[in-house]
């Protein structure tokens, strides 16, 4: 590789969605299989039936989300008790949300359609039940992996390695600074991070443009004290 020397660092690598580990998975995917619930999507699901796989609290703000335009959309999750994965208060609003339905205990086991995705069959691991669902669009929100593995361990990852950010890195030992550190800086001084790579962002595509442009402002900010 070759060596670059900066005065400052923006970490923007972002993370990698994790995969349903299905048959066919890749093939669908941007014709039946998504990664984020947008105005698009919600828009292109209206008064369709929809699958969402996933139980923690982006799974279940894009199935309230997906909720007001889709006749229906099943909520797969694989444990049985949505409130362990989930915030309390999110997870009885999907209870109480008369088109979501839980499907408990429940993975995907394949997918099926020529060209586009037609329908998923699905397993409960506690009955051994399967089923076939009809939709044609499958959202997966089991989580993601940062980009991160290349990262020195002065840059402190929080436990899912995500970098951490912000002024609660000033009593770190790794930063150097009299000052705090910055909204957008990490443990270590002038070097920044944004985007989906960065622990508690909003893992959206309009937040991760926005907090590029905001590390920018903080990139000159540290700069002119140099």
């Amino acid at each position: 590789g070759e060596n670059v020397v900066a005065k400052c660092l923006l970490i923007a690598t972002g993370a990698e969605y994790r995969r349903l580990e299905v048959e066919h998975c890749n093939r669908f995917e941007g014709t039946g299989v998504y990664y984020a619930a947008t105005p698009n999507e919600a828009q292109m699901c209206r008064g369709s039936d929809v699958v969402l796989v996933g139980g923690g609290n982006s799974a279940g703000q894009a199935a309230v989300y997906l909720s007001q335009n889709a006749r229906k959309v099943f909520l797969l999750i694989r444990g049985d008790d949505l409130c362990k994965s989930m915030s309390s208060y999110l997870a009885h609003r999907i209870m109480n949300t008369p088109n979501i339905e839980i499907l408990r205990c429940t993975e995907v086991i394949g997918m099926n359609g020529d060209g586009h995705l037609n329908s998923v069959e699905i397993l409960n691991k506690t009955t051994a039940e399967k089923k076939t669902l009809p939709t044609t669009a499958l959202f997966s929100f089991i989580g993601a992996t940062p980009r991160t593995d290349w990262l020195p361990s002065e840059i402190e990852k929080d436990e899912k390695h995500f970098v951490r950010t912000g002024i609660e890195l000033g009593d770190s030992q790794h930063w150097t600074l009299k000052r705090q550190p910055f909204l957008l800086e990490t443990s270590r001084p002038g070097v920044f991070a944004a985007g989906d790579v960065r622990s508690g962002s909003v893992k959206r595509v309009a937040s991760a443009v926005g907090e590029g442009s905001m590390a920018i402002q903080f990139v000159h900010e540290y700069l002119k004290t140099m």
